[in-house]
């Protein structure tokens, strides 16, 4: 398999459970994915210059996660406090005044953007001005056909219908969950339409090529057109917790998407790649490569 370069920028941070903590952050989740399917994963973002930062560290270089990182001297590795119910549905809450909020532009994200093949980006590293504009920036300077995916991501009261507005003017595939379809169906006032029809009036607006749409134990959906769409729905399975699934899900379809697989195919494999995840604890177990490479025989 030709190795491509997926780079996830924004948050990182350490996913805090009851007596434990994982790495996180949707970003870096789907960097870690995709250096675990195959591909060159790497994470931009910023740490702190702590004890928690260092380990982020040596964690990604364990893993053969590339990264750009820098250190911020003056605000604390980013952090999440997660609670998972006994569905393993759960819920986040993220907290202020992280070294990511703060991440500068550096030279050497231009020469990381030359080489990306995809490149995730999210809403909640827009709550600070400094890492949303670094964002936008980085995700303008790519090469022309890297592929640029919005995972939409919504958490707490940290989105917007502007900030919403201009990822989706910049994405060329978005990803959403059933409950975030629903809040940005209100939000653009395509209320009232059945779901197909929403999906047309997003791609039409946004002029995406895709839409990702996950539903939990409702299967997944991915959409371009009436006449090219996915829809799947896989066996039920003994859920821990659904912590990193949607990440490592989005980044089996750019994998898939780079690697020219039908909307069947790639459907099929990432919802094989998310069901593994949500049997671990955390967003990040190490995925057996086999696992992507069997799907898409």
């Amino acid at each position: 398999m030709a190795q491509y370069t997926l780079i996830g920028i924004g948050e990182i941070l350490w996913d805090e459970f009851p007596g434990s903590r994982q790495l996180g952050g949707a970003p870096a989740n789907f960097a870690f994915h995709a250096s675990g399917l195959g591909a060159r994963g790497m994470v931009i973002s910023s740490i702190g210059d702590d004890l928690q930062g260092r380990e982020i560290e040596v964690l990604l270089e364990k893993s053969g996660v590339s990264s750009l990182l820098s250190r911020d001297p003056d605000h604390p590795t980013g952090r999440v406090s997660v609670r998972a119910d006994k569905k393993g549905v759960v819920d986040y809450i993220v907290h202020e005044d992280s070294a990511w909020d703060f991440l500068d532009y550096s030279h050497s994200f231009s020469d990381a953007g030359r080489q990306a093949d995809a490149v995730c980006f999210g809403t909640l590293a827009q709550r600070n001005q400094i890492s949303g504009k670094t964002i936008k920036q980085f995700i303008r300077q790519t090469k022309e056909n890297c592929l640029k995916i919005f995972d939409i991501n919504l958490r707490q009261q940290y989105y917007s219908k502007t900030i919403i507005s201009e990822l989706l003017n910049l994405a060329d595939v978005v990803k959403f969950n059933h409950e975030e379809l629903d809040i940005v169906t209100r939000m653009f006032s395509l209320g009232g339409e059945e779901e197909t029809s929403c999906l047309e009036k997003l791609i039409s607006m946004f002029g995406l090529d895709l839409i990702i749409l996950t539903k939990g134990k409702g299967g997944s959906r991915i959409f371009a057109d009436r006449g090219n769409d996915s829809v799947y729905k896989p066996e039920p399975i003994q859920m821990i917790d659904s912590v990193g699934a949607g990440d490592s899900f989005t980044a089996a379809v750019a994998l898939g998407l780079l690697m020219g697989f039908s909307l069947e195919k790639i459907n099929r494999t990432a919802s094989s790649v998310a069901s593994y995840v949500c049997l671990k604890r955390g967003a990040t177990p190490a995925i057996p490569a086999e696992l992507f490479l069997e799907n898409t025989g």
